[in-house]
């Protein structure tokens, strides 16, 4: 998109430099045995959702979902889709990559953080069951220390959503998602940024962006304002979830598990063939009301 410094004047957008021995980037990976569907939230905020057998191995930065220094938690939801209960043999474990501001990523620490709890095998006392066989879902937590340089308020100060009663939430929140359609649709570029900016702003300085970092970053929703071929779908096939300990809102697809309600398709290319192929995505936005304010905004 590219800030317009003027109209943007003030909102509170000095990037800064931090330095080595400031803080730590943090890297989360996942996996399991069986492709039963997983989600798993971080500090009560949606992180990754796997079903229909989808998984990724691979690290994912995870610093945006850190607000502060101080302990963080994780909570893992296990869903069976197989119509079966869990099985005994059942594993999965989640790996947490440190990395010091400036350090070469190949350099960087890995532990094991978390492995599904087992039970003795009444049968047979020399094996270990998964302590959730037998059920169709299966949650837990666990928490990890984090050291940043940063503090964000964020959400952590809004108004607590689950005062509003559940079909005035609804209602708002539809609006907020067909309003971010209708601006993207009008090509409105100023608008748009407006709206993102601040949780934009926030998500690059978590992730120690310098100024030219953040430029580029800002402008990752250019290709739904200039793509011809981005075609939005109706807002339909939804339900409201709350997160953020009762002050985040989103609006999430029932028919595509794991995914959210602004879907849009559009023509991309097969690295592999060259071909041209029809691609269907979707904006994962979750949104806050701040202090004071009747107006859902998103947050990063």
């Amino acid at each position: 998109m590219g800030p317009n410094e003027k109209k943007f004047k003030d909102i509170p957008n000095t990037i800064i430099t931090y330095k080595k021995n400031d803080g730590y980037a943090y890297y989360l990976s996942s996996s399991r045995s069986h492709f039963e569907a997983m989600e798993i939230y971080i500090n009560d905020i949606p992180f990754k959702k796997y079903y229909n057998s989808d998984n990724d191995a691979a690290l994912f930065s995870i610093n945006d979902y850190i607000l502060k220094s101080g302990t963080q938690t994780v909570r893992i939801k296990y869903i069976s889709e197989s119509g079966n209960p869990f099985r005994v043999d059942f594993t999965s474990s989640i790996d947490l990559k440190t990395l010091k501001i400036g350090q070469e990523f190949s350099s960087a620490e890995s532990e094991l953080v978390y492995e599904t709890p087992t039970i003795t095998n009444r049968d047979n006392p020399d094996y270990q069951d998964f302590a959730g066989a037998g059920l169709m879902v299966f949650e837990d937590q666990f928490t990890f220390e984090a050291e940043v340089p940063y503090h964000f308020t964020s959400w952590t100060e809004s108004q607590d959503l689950t005062k509003l009663k559940p079909e005035q939430l609804e209602k708002e929140v539809v609006a907020a998602h067909q309003n971010i359609i209708d601006i993207c649709k009008q090509k409105d570029r100023e608008t748009l940024f407006g709206m993102f900016y601040q949780s934009e702003f926030e998500k690059t300085q978590s992730k120690y962006f310098d100024k030219e970092l953040f430029d580029k970053f800002t402008g990752g929703y250019s290709f739904v304002l200039e793509d011809p071929s981005v075609k939005f779908y109706p807002l339909e096939n939804y339900e409201v979830k709350i997160y953020g300990h009762g002050k985040v809102v989103a609006l999430e697809s029932t028919k595509n598990k794991g995914d959210y309600a602004i879907r849009f398709d559009n023509t991309g290319t097969d690295r592999r063939t060259g071909k041209k192929v029809d691609i269907t995505s979707y904006f994962k936005i979750l949104f806050h009301k701040p202090k004071g304010s009747n107006t859902l905004v998103p947050i990063r």
